[in-house]
């Protein structure tokens, strides 16, 4: 172990004697502890009793009626409360139709009946020549509908999507305030039916196709009239004791919800797929409030498919966070690697309760990096002066123009050396089967899964879907993923090449956004 301690990190790992069973058994977001087995010891994410916060200011002595009267807040019900959602209601696509589209669209149609009409007017070889003026006017009035349509088409906002012309002037989907923002939408799905051994669907698509030789044999039709009629009396006899135990708890008072919840648990499913950025950071946030708020401590799971090489330090650790707020909400959490989880990636799956991991997945790399070059012998060959003003004494330590001196090298390395300490109290921390081995798997080098086996670094050799196959019978597997819209142009009418014009318009529009290359990379 280094320098840090549990505290310096917002996690606490005591050992408890209370167990998944307690918690559940007492229904109450308290700290998860886990078993003694697959990480060596028992532990919890943080204390039985939380500490007063060091921003909190001490309470002024107050008589009781003042002290009742502070205390009191007024909670209004959920279902009153307003606000933004970032939860899509359901898998399907939810299209809105506006003004701008019906206008469209009516000025389409009409324009479609007056150009019949008034060609058909023209056209009629006796037609007097009142009705060859009203075809002439028919037609104008038909070009004109026609240039209404169009422009309510393509000047709209596109059918609520903000891909239409209209975007470039300001119409985006996002709130009034910043029409810009578009808000990242999130949805469940159900994977049981993908993962459950013998699929309805599947079963009869294989009886229908292969060469069934015994079929029209009588035996064979009694058997499975016999095996058809045992099935259907397991499964009465199994929903009577199913109404029998509902019907006992809603006696004795159970909360509705709870009872949905007892008999059959959730593991909230994530596949995570990081960058050196982690540019989805505001899913996985997003993912991870949900969980925490809809998970029953205790009693849900969750399970995460991480795939990552590492990225800059702080996302990354900032990444780890948001998976330690599951921990401490209680809930059982199995980081899956299926390919790759070094350095960063390695960081988020530590965190977790369990590591499986595909036999030759790449894990550990516990360590830090980071390139910088210099151009200034380039910039002195070619007479150009650069000036670099800083305040303080390691401001800058080596930069792309500066003077590289041995004071500047050392101090960088100091600042790597820091960073890799507290990488691996991290680690240690988060495993405490490692705090022993730290420094001989914390030397940046990565292995294959089996190998990490053996050091520590992984619990069980297992992909993410024999994982799921093995709890699809007993929990409800939902996945948690974005939502993406169809990118439209025109409303109903899909006009491709406009609409690339469209997007290469906006693009030029918008100003370029800033890259900052991050300090350090894991």
């Amino acid at each position: 172990m280094g320098r840090f301690k549990s505290d310096d990190f917002g996690y606490n790992f005591p050992s408890s004697s209370k167990t998944i069973n307690d918690v559940e058994a007492e229904g109450e977001r308290k700290p998860l502890t886990s078993k003694t087995g697959t990480n060596g010891d028992g532990y919890s994410l943080y204390e039985d009793k939380p500490k007063a916060s060091p921003l909190q200011e001490p309470p002024l002595p107050l008589d009781e009626e003042a002290t009742a009267s502070a205390a009191y807040r007024y909670l209004p019900a959920k279902r009153n409360r307003d606000g933004e959602s970032y939860l899509a209601h359901s898998e399907k696509e939810i299209s809105s139709i506006s003004i701008s589209m019906c206008l469209g669209a009516s000025c389409c149609c009409l324009t479609a009946l007056l150009v019949i009409v008034g060609g058909i007017l023209l056209v009629f070889e006796r037609s007097p020549d009142r009705y060859v003026f009203a075809g002439s006017v028919l037609l104008v009035v038909a070009a004109g509908t026609c240039i209404c349509g169009c422009s309510a088409l393509c000047v709209g906002d596109g059918g609520g999507d903000g891909d239409g012309v209209g975007s470039l002037f300001g119409k985006g989907s996002g709130p009034k305030a910043d029409p810009q923002y578009k808000e990242v939408m999130v949805r469940f799905r159900r994977l049981n039916d993908r993962y459950e051994k013998g699929c309805i669907k599947a079963e009869e698509s294989l009886r229908d196709i292969r060469l069934d030789v015994v079929g029209s044999m009588k035996e064979i039709k009694e058997a499975a009239e016999k095996e058809a009629k045992k099935k259907t009396e397991k499964e009465e006899k199994d929903r009577k004791e199913l109404e029998k135990r509902v019907k006992s708890d809603i006696e004795r008072g159970v909360p509705t919800q709870t009872i949905r919840q007892n008999y059959r648990p959730v593991v909230f499913y994530i596949v995570f797929d990081g960058d050196v950025m982690v540019s989805s950071m505001e899913l996985l946030r997003k993912q991870v409030s949900l969980i925490v708020n809809l998970a029953r401590p205790g009693h849900d799971r969750c399970c995460i498919s991480l795939t990552s090489s590492g990225g800059s330090v702080a996302h990354y650790g900032l990444a780890a966070s948001h998976l330690t707020r599951i921990r401490k909400a209680g809930i059982f959490l199995t980081v899956c690697v299926d390919s790759v989880a070094a350095s960063g990636g390695y960081m988020m799956a530590s965190v977790a309760d369990t590591i499986c991991a595909a036999p030759f997945a790449i894990v550990g790399s516990v360590g830090v990096v980071t390139t910088i070059p210099n151009i200034q012998r380039f910039l002195n060959e070619h007479k150009i002066d650069a000036y670099l003003m800083t305040a303080g004494k390691h401001k800058r330590t080596i930069d792309m123009v500066g003077d590289v001196t041995e004071e500047g090298k050392a101090k960088l390395s100091e600042e790597l050396d820091d960073i890799h300490i507290a990488f691996k109290d991290h680690i240690a921390l988060a495993r405490p089967r490692l705090r022993d081995s730290i420094e001989e798997v914390g030397t940046g080098e990565a292995w294959l899964a089996v190998q990490a086996k053996e050091k520590g670094l992984v619990d069980e050799i297992l992909t993410s879907d024999e994982y799921l196959e093995s709890v699809c019978e007993e929990f409800d597997i939902i996945e948690i993923l974005e939502k993406m819209e169809k990118k439209q142009f025109g409303g109903p009418f899909n006009a491709p090449i406009m609409g690339c014009v469209v997007d290469k318009l906006r693009s030029a529009l918008e100003t370029p956004a800033k890259s900052n290359m991050p300090m350090a990379i894991m």
